[in-house]
């Protein structure tokens, strides 16, 4: 290699990192209202769906209207509180998440009991929820589409 070469190397290193740095750093700003529809499955009764008589063999299946409001966000860590209502039901539940992978699009909540696992493309977040058991003795898994409203 001539020197010429390797300082031009190094140069461009040094003009690139600080580039790559920046971009695999960008965070976007989710906080807001995100509102759309649950399609549920339910075994067992209580946590949001306190009528359920669903079993394994022959489980309760729900739509209800779903509000994710994220009040605050630092970095890739944010909170806030998801709102589930429908056949005269309604459940209000805190959740903690954070955002991850190379573009931060990638979303991990856990919730009370469960967890969500999704992306937010824009202002769509598509996600999976699932819990199973524990003291609610209540299995669920939820598969939505919210759009944020701000």
């Amino acid at each position: 290699m001539t020197r010429r070469f390797k300082v031009g190397a190094l140069t461009a290193a040094l003009f690139a990192c600080p580039l790559l740095t920046f971009a695999a750093g960008n965070v976007p700003d989710i906080k807001g209202v995100w509102v759309g529809k649950t399609d549920t499955i339910v075994v067992g009764s209580g946590g949001h769906f306190p009528s359920n008589k669903g079993t394994f063999e022959k489980p309760g299946l729900f739509e209800s209207d779903i509000r994710v409001n994220i009040t605050g966000q630092e970095g890739r860590r944010f909170w806030g509180v998801k709102t589930l209502s429908g056949n005269g039901e309604k459940t209000d539940e805190p959740f903690i998440g954070e955002l991850y992978g190379s573009d931060n699009r990638r979303v991990l909540i856990a919730d009370t009991d469960g967890y969500i696992n999704g992306e937010i493309r824009g202002n769509v977040f598509s996600y999976c929820y699932a819990h199973a058991g524990g003291p609610t003795k209540t299995s669920l898994v939820a598969c939505n589409e919210v759009k944020r409203t701000r």
